[in-house]
């Protein structure tokens, strides 16, 4: 389905700088150049819908930039989010766009690189992408028939979910194992690396391989980092790095702050090795909360990851791990190649369970919604198929989430300091957050600066807990909650506090 051109775009700099979000078009969709210009109108002749390619976006204050279809719908922009950033709008239904500026300060501008267009409707406008993980092991015979699998699929963009090469992730295991079966459309992959690929020190046969050897940044990211994002029709897809389910750089969340931030798309999908939660070998990886919490509060759709060899899909929840109707749908798909291993363990939110049938997943991607399959290799008679509808594709939900360190220490007779409470702020969420504090023990009490905490639209906010312990207070160690209330949303973060 990828044409060469898009297949060269992806090879060059799918993930060249975290400022360039590539955007792949549909099939049906024809493109056009803009060149950098500032028009306050784009058509096409008979599209049915029109997406807007900005080389340039700078909204300084409380500039704004409206995009109006000719059949009506509308999206503002506003923020700094995209400041050095280059991206493309979702589909606006119409053949013109016509841009108005609500511009006040002299720094506030915009360039267009292009624009999409389709000329047949919305709703009827799809792309394909199909992934699996732990892919190609022992003589690649796994890996050869769910390779086939995909190449039957035919997608746009197929998805390595990490633990491709076995053993080690070597440039040698890429070349003799990965290459001749996955490798076979290695110019449509967008993949990302499991724990094998940290075998050779730094993954470097991973970045070797699908980067060029020595190169610093390509399809699979920069050296060193492993994330990185793209668009696909209507959907953000992000690509993070697991790499062996440990602590998660801040580095990383920042980035991944920021990308989520900037998303102006109504679904979206992200994918790395290590699963949140598992019944299979695994029971899940709690650093992995890090990514859950910023993905449920920029209500993402759906979650693949691979490292349990089985097939397991999860009702969609929230960071704590409660289903939620506007949750984060997880899809273990470690069908890819590799030796299965049994699903055991049960759980309320485990709606799907197997380990009998190697694999992929098939989805069908549409504007507000997916259709999603698992495609059995030859002679598998297992199937599953499930569909959602985007949450952001009736618009987008204001929400925070609260961090904080893992602990706190006060000695008797006296006090903690402060503590940093850290309220992020997503889909422009900007209203006051009331803060509390329960699970103090006896002789333990709270100060609040800051409180309620107003974070600025897609920002942080930083409101201050000082504890001081009375000589009378019992030493030992103590899960302490921090509750922060708007409206309809409750948000916590619980820390261990030590008095000693």
């Amino acid at each position: 389905m990828l044409s060469l051109a898009v297949a060269a775009a992806i090879a060059c700099g799918a993930a060249s700088a975290a400022q360039k979000t590539l955007q792949l078009p549909e099939d049906s969709a024809v493109s056009g150049n803009l060149n950098g210009t500032s028009p306050t109108r784009v058509c096409r002749t008979g599209a049915r819908w029109i997406r807007l390619g900005f080389e340039s976006l700078a909204l300084q204050g409380n500039d704004s930039l409206e995009l109006t279809s000719s059949q009506n719908e509308r999206q503002v922009l506003k923020g700094d989010r995209w400041k050095d950033r280059s991206f493309y709008t979702r589909a606006l239904r119409g053949s013109c766009v016509s841009i108005t500026t609500h511009f006040s300060n002299p720094g506030s501008g915009y360039a267009l690189s292009g624009y999409q267009a389709g000329m047949q409707s919305l709703a009827d406008t799809t792309s394909i992408a199909a992934g699996a993980g732990d892919l190609c092991a022992g003589t690649g015979s796994g890996c050869k028939a769910s390779s086939d699998v995909v190449i039957a699929i035919n997608p746009n963009v197929a998805l390595a979910f990490g633990d491709n090469a076995y053993e080690n992730g070597s440039l040698n295991d890429y070349n003799t194992r990965y290459d001749p079966n996955w490798g076979r459309f290695k110019a449509i992959t967008q993949p990302v690396p499991g724990n094998h690929e940290y075998n050779t020190a730094n993954a470097t046969g991973y970045f070797d391989y699908f980067n060029g050897v020595g190169n610093q940044s390509g399809p699979a990211g920069n050296r060193g980092e492993g994330w990185y994002s793209y668009d696909l029709g209507d959907w953000h897809f992000i690509a993070l790095n697991s790499r062996n389910g440990g602590t998660i750089s801040t580095a990383q969340l920042d980035w991944l702050d920021a990308d989520l931030r900037a998303n102006t798309k109504p679904c979206t999908a992200a994918y790395w090795h290590h699963p949140f939660i598992s019944r299979g070998n695994y029971t899940g990886y709690i650093a992995l909360k890090a990514f859950w919490d910023r993905l449920y509060a920029s209500r993402v759709d759906l979650v693949f990851t691979g490292h349990d060899h089985n097939y397991q899909r999860w009702t969609p929840m929230d960071g704590n791990k409660v289903a939620q109707a506007d949750g984060v749908r997880q899809v273990i798909v470690g069908t890819g190649g590799n030796t299965t291993y049994p699903v055991n363990g049960t759980h309320a939110l485990l709606e799907v369970k197997q380990s009998s049938t190697r694999g992929v997943i098939a989805l069908t991607l549409g504007a507000t919604g997916y259709i999603a399959e698992f495609e059995p290799v030859a002679g598998g008679t297992w199937t599953d198929s499930f569909e959602g509808t985007c949450h952001r594709s009736q618009g987008v939900v204001g929400d925070y989430f609260l961090s904080a360190s893992a602990t706190i220490s006060i000695t008797r007779g006296g006090a903690s300091g402060g503590k940093i409470i850290t309220l992020r702020s997503y889909g422009e969420f900007n209203a006051p957050v009331a803060m509390s504090v329960t699970g103090l023990p006896t002789g333990v009490t709270a100060t609040w600066t800051g409180n309620p905490s107003t974070p600025p639209a897609d920002g942080n906010s930083g409101p201050r807990v000082s504890l001081r312990a009375s000589s009378s207070a019992t030493p030992g160690s103590y899960p302490v909650t921090v509750n922060g209330t708007n409206g309809p949303f409750t948000r916590s973060v619980t820390f261990t506090l030590t008095v000693r």
